[in-house]
Parts: structure tokens; sequence; C-alpha cells
């Protein structure tokens, strides 16, 4: 009874033995504890040391699987294909002809097409300027030419055009911190402002009559008021027979008839010819 009493009277030496039995057994397993994080220590570095092996040489086979002469030459295989089918699915039709000109084309399809006018006339507009000068583009259209040849140089180019598409395409591809695309009527509205150095009124005088150039070239001699001011811009002589597009409403017959028409609103002319003779430069 008494070693039965005496039991009873401590029912917590059971478990204070079996919770120091459990506290040997993690003092025997802290050699190995320790052995293990020493490991991980070697062992961590050399698995980094691995996956940054293993990423570059998964980064050089994606390149040499995207970036090489084969891809390049379907790359550009594609866009000129591309092009071309856009180009002839706006313009097969006579009558569905817009009036402004996606020249991404011109770009692409240059290699197959070998037709350097698109060059030219954007390298004529960029010879008249100067660095830091202020740009009026009319008849902007896709915004090709103050995005590609005027803002490396220009400190403000105010764009416009009537057709709100050939705004909404000028600005999602051809956006730059220095081109203003606006969209307005040259006839009824007033330019964006009123002092630039270089206006070019490149390939659209021709889709305007007669009467509505007069009224254009009048506000362009307003809006040039410094001493230097240019006017520059190229367009197509007439056919003897029909015109080049339906939206065309005066081409000039002779280089002669458009300087004719800028001496009149005391524009001094330096007409010439460009390298097909359908073209001429003012």
């Amino acid at each position: 009874m008494a070693g039965l009493y005496e039991g009873s009277m401590h029912p917590g030496n059971e478990d204070q033995g079996r919770s120091g039995g459990v506290v040997k057994n993690l003092l025997r397993q802290v050699p190995g504890l320790v052995y293990a994080v020493r490991c991980s220590r070697s062992f961590i570095p050399s698995l980094l040391a691995c996956s940054r092996t293993l990423f570059n040489l998964l980064r050089v086979f994606i390149r040499d699987l995207a970036f090489n002469e084969s891809v390049m030459c379907f790359a550009e295989s594609y866009l000129r294909r591309y092009y071309a089918y856009h180009t002839s699915r706006l313009w097969e039709g006579v009558d569905a002809r817009p009036e402004w000109f996606d020249h991404r084309a011109d770009l692409y399809r240059w290699a197959e097409l070998r037709v350097p006018s698109w060059v030219e006339r954007g390298v004529f507009s960029r010879e008249v300027m100067f660095q830091g000068c202020r740009v009026l583009d009319l008849c902007c259209g896709d915004g090709f030419y103050p995005y590609y040849f005027y803002s490396g140089t220009a400190s403000q180019i105010d764009a416009v055009d009537r057709d709100p598409t050939a705004i909404i395409h000028a600005r999602k591809w051809h956006g730059h911190p220095t081109i203003r695309y606006v969209q307005q009527d040259l006839i009824a509205d007033e330019f964006p402002d009123t002092d630039y150095d270089v206006i070019t009124w490149d390939g659209a005088i021709e889709h305007f009559s007669l009467d509505e150039i007069r009224q254009v070239l009048q506000k362009c001699v307003k809006a040039m008021k410094t001493p230097y001011g240019v006017l520059n811009g190229h367009t197509i002589v007439a056919r003897d027979s029909g015109k080049s597009h339906p939206d065309h409403q005066h081409e000039f017959c002779s280089a002669e008839e458009l300087k004719n028409l800028l001496r009149l609103h005391s524009i001094p002319t330096d007409c010439e010819g460009m390298t097909k003779p359908l073209r001429v430069k003012f």
C-alpha cells in the first residue's frame, strides 16, 4: 500500500521520465542537424550556380532559335506579304481608295519594289529644316514622315489632318513627344499655331481645289513669320487623261503652273523635278 500510495502521490514522475528521454534523443540528433545545416550552406550556392547555368543555356538556346538568319528572312517575307495584301485590300477598288496611305508598306516592301520616291519626299523636307525648328505638317496622314524624318531635328511639330482615322493611326504608331497630331480642316479651321519655320505640304496639295489651295497658301504666308520661313512639299503632274486618284481635285499640268501660283502669293519658288518625271518638288 505504501508503494501504491507513494506512486499515486507523484503522478508526474513517469511524464518527467518520458520528456527527459525525448530531450536526450534531440540532443543526440544535434550533431546531425548541425551537419545538415553545414551541408545546406554549401548546397544552396551550388544549386543557385546550377540554376544560373541552366538559365544561361536556355537563354542562348532561345536566342539562337529566335534570332537567326532563317527567322529574319521569314519575318521580312511576312511583312512584305502582309503589307502587299493590306495595300491591295484597301486600294484595289478605285472608288474605295482612302485619302491617306500607310507608308510602312513602302518601308517593308522597299527591297521588293525598289522605288525611292517615298524616301526622297522625306529627305527633301528634312533638308530645309534645322535643329530646333518649328514645323507644321499639313495633311500628315499616317504620321510616317513627321516621325521618321522630322522628329529628330524639329523641336515642335504640329501635324494636322482632317481624317480622324489618319490621326488615330498616327498617334498609335508614330507618336513622339515633339509631335502634336491635330484633327482639323485646313479650310475651315485656323492652324494650331501662328509662327513656324517650316511648313510641309507633301503629297496633298492636289487633294484641294484651286480656290482652296489659294486659301491654304494665304494661311501659310501668315504662319511663316520668321524671315527664313520655308514652304516645302511635292506633288504629281497631271496625266494626259484622267486623274491618278479619285479624290484629287486639282493636279498641276507643269512645274511652271505651280510656280506661277506660288508667285501670286509672294512665295519664292524653287520647283524642280524628282527622279520620276511625273513628280514635282516645291
